[in-house]
């Protein structure tokens, strides 16, 4: 689900693909969307890499974290609280 401030859905998203498959051009896409050229063209990229599922929504949360507190601290903090 978008945030309540999210330009596109997942269908804006597939509309910008449709465009582009019909031959518009991404300045135009994008200013018909709303959108910078930037957006749509990670879109456009992202849909060629992975196809429909690329436009879905994903989260932004890390997949790592390089200075993440070590278990061990953590359970001595937990057991100190």
């Amino acid at each position: 689900m978008s945030h309540r401030n999210a330009r596109l859905t997942f269908y804006g998203r597939r509309l910008i693909v449709d465009r582009h498959r019909d031959g518009w051009k991404q300045a135009h896409i994008a200013a018909a969307m709303g959108v910078s050229r930037k957006c749509v063209k990670t879109w456009i990229d992202r849909y060629q890499a992975e196809g429909e599922g690329g436009l879905h929504e994903r989260s932004s949360r890390p997949h790592t974290m390089a200075t993440r507190t070590s278990y061990e601290v953590e359970e001595k903090v937990l057991a100190a609280r």
